[in-house]
């Protein structure tokens, strides 16, 4: 853990502040929405003015959640109170909106990337929590502000995309005691799976069987890797939105450890990674510039998909020659 200020004096510090802006990294997942959503909504509640700010539109298996709150108005808030990035910890995060972060009197960062440095005025970083909206959980419950069913629910869809549906290695105890409780509070959970795991599109499994197409077994079977490009998503009158989970769906190979799966979006090349067993991915994503977790990271890679692939080949089959 590195922190320099409790989740006590943190909470004080929003209550005390009259507008708050909340910024969730690039392509928010459901974990850095989740989080930003539940915070931001209980601020409201307690009569703050506090909005989400974001770079590009909610991504679309997102959609479903509580969402009034997100804008792309960087004026929406002039001299915040207070600014609090969630679910990153590094202005490259969310580049576009970092110096709107700068103008805020107080600078706050709530993570739980275990790659993660200080950033921040403040800062409450844990990379033992599964989930950061497990830290928005207890954040909330040391204010004394309510988690009620639309909070409830918003930190659920945190936790559980980033735990793989309580799946992953990352999953502890702690985190189904936590899920209990938002239970308890009237969540909706039957509407929250079902928007979650049971809404695929068609034109999302048409892209998960395009990209297929191009996958890799590498490292006798121990490694697999795919990749869609701008071409391929233009082709199929797709969106990047499409290829959500592909890379799960490499590491859900029989036999497979590691899983990398390369996207192509504004000229730069993403790289989500995972890990199954005793893999380890956090390494490699470090090395290029990146972070995460041991069994879920990723990075960005400046240069032509043919070389990331090849990038990408390289650093798997090393892995389990070394």
């Amino acid at each position: 853990m590195i922190k320099n200020a409790s989740l006590a004096e943190i909470g004080r510090m929003m209550l005390d502040a009259d507008t708050i802006l909340l910024f969730p990294h690039v392509s928010p997942d459901g974990d850095a929405l989740g989080s930003c959503a539940a915070l931001c909504r209980a601020l409201r509640r307690e009569g703050k003015t506090s909005w989400i700010l974001l770079d590009e539109p909610v991504p679309e298996y997102l959609s479903f959640m509580d969402t009034e709150y997100c804008t792309e108005d960087m004026d929406i808030i002039e001299a915040p109170d207070v600014c609090v990035c969630v679910d990153c910890s590094e202005e490259s995060r969310f580049a576009k909106r970092a110096g709107k972060f700068s103008e805020g009197r107080i600078r706050i960062c709530l993570d739980h990337h275990a790659t993660s440095g200080s950033f921040g005025d403040y800062y409450y970083i844990d990379g033992g929590e599964a989930a950061t909206a497990q830290i928005i959980f207890k954040l909330l419950r040391e204010t004394g502000l309510p988690v009620d069913g639309d909070v409830a629910e918003s930190i659920y869809v945190g936790m559980s995309t980033d735990t793989g549906s309580f799946q992953y290695s990352n999953t502890t105890a702690e985190t189904h005691r936590i899920a209990a409780e938002l239970f308890e509070s009237g969540m909706d959970h039957n509407r929250l799976i079902v928007a979650l795991y049971q809404s695929t599109g068609y034109r999302r499994l048409r892209m998960e069987s395009e990209i297929l197409r191009n996958m890799e077994l590498l490292a006798d079977g121990k490694a697999a890797m795919a990749y869609v490009t701008q071409e391929i998503l233009d082709e199929e009158n797709a969106v990047l939105d499409d290829c959500e989970g592909v890379v799960d769906i490499l590491r859900n190979i029989r036999g497979v450890e590691l899983a990398a799966f390369l996207k192509e979006k504004n000229g730069e090349i993403k790289v989500s990674m995972r890990a199954k067993s005793y893999g380890n991915v956090d390494g490699i994503a470090v090395k290029y510039g990146g972070g995460g977790h041991v069994k879920a990271a990723g990075c960005t890679l400046v240069m032509p998909m043919e070389e990331a692939v090849d990038v990408m080949r390289r650093e798997l089959c090393d892995y389990w020659e070394n």
